[in-house]
């Protein structure tokens, strides 16, 4: 199967864990598929939907750090009901990680052309986390019984995979009602397995060889986000 594989790379990079925006603001250990989804269509120019490809990751980083930041709030007026600046300022410790890169493996090859000139700065997590590509390439990916995993996300629960399991976290994003805020369009979970999992192919669980890597064992898992 031909596909695409690009590769994304920034100085730094956050993913921060839905529901816990206070305190330590710890990052996820991979991007979810909603930001691949939402760096897809800064490129593209336009929004992609879940169903235009499949999607491969393998996401690492040299190292986590802590950065801290000043924020600054909203207040409610209660005698207007508007919001205005709360001038009291707030301090929060953000987790993020180090020299991040991002393998994508793409299905759908039309995507190239956005990558090669992208209608807006793909950005791995926040907009501050200014990413750029690496290489775009078409490679074939060989199905496989067996290998060993880079460091990705699989669905869980997987028997064959130990790794962090992570809340449940939006495949895709619908925004589609002009005026209001986006709906989540699916929830899944996932867990991080680290590099060097040793897998075998299994019903849901496809295994394929990307011809341009040099480890023969080499595999990376296709998930398909609209099914």
């Amino acid at each position: 199967m031909k596909v695409l594989h690009v590769r994304l790379e920034a100085l730094s990079a956050a993913y921060p864990y839905p529901f816990l925006k206070s305190g330590t603001i710890l990052t996820l250990p991979a991007p979810p598929f909603s930001n691949v989804l939402g760096n897809l269509s800064a490129c593209a120019g336009r929004v992609v939907g879940p169903e235009e490809t499949g999607i491969g990751l393998e996401f690492e980083s040299v190292d986590k750090a802590f950065d801290l930041e000043r924020t600054r709030r909203l207040r409610m007026d209660n005698k207007s009901g508007r919001l205005s600046v709360n001038r009291e300022q707030g301090l929060a410790l953000r987790q993020f990680h180090v020299n991040p890169s991002l393998d994508l493996y793409l299905t759908q090859l039309d995507f190239e052309s956005s990558f090669y000139s992208p209608a807006a700065a793909p950005c791995l997590g926040r907009s501050q986390d200014l990413a750029w590509v690496r290489f775009v390439r078409p490679i074939e990916l060989l199905p496989a019984n067996e290998g060993v995993l880079g460091p990705t996300l699989v669905r869980f629960p997987n028997p064959q995979t130990a790794g962090q399991i992570l809340p449940p976290l939006a495949d895709y994003f619908l925004n589609d009602r002009r005026g209001y805020t986006r709906r989540i369009g699916r929830l899944s979970r996932y867990q991080f397995v680290p590099k060097g999992a040793h897998v075998r192919a299994s019903d849901g669980f496809d295994l394929f060889h990307p011809d341009d890597h040099q480890d023969p064992d080499h595999v990376v898992v296709l998930h398909r986000l609209a099914v």
